[in-house]
């Protein structure tokens, strides 16, 4: 129900990215890059190797989804910009 929500809100947005690109592009090197960054380092520390590795780095590349999306919307505070994410 919440992914319906989610594509309903989107479908009635009036532009697809809500902010503008610059903000866009940096919200998107951020998530990918450090996102990357941060979930190799633990992975190392606790020693995951092989498939789980690369099973957590995947994980951490995906996109945010949609509960952050859902909090965003009941609380009124910018389920906008987090819907471009």
């Amino acid at each position: 129900m919440a992914m319906f929500g989610l594509g309903l809100f989107m479908a009635l947005q009036s532009r697809i990215i809500a902010c503008i690109y610059k903000v866009t592009i940096y919200g998107m090197v951020l998530k990918f890059l450090l996102g990357l960054a941060v979930m190799v380092a633990p992975s190392a520390v606790f020693g995951l190797r092989g498939d789980l590795l690369w099973i957590a780095i995947v994980q951490a590349a995906l996109p945010c989804g949609v509960v952050p999306f859902v909090f965003a919307k009941e609380y009124n505070l910018h389920a906008d910009i987090l819907s471009t994410a």
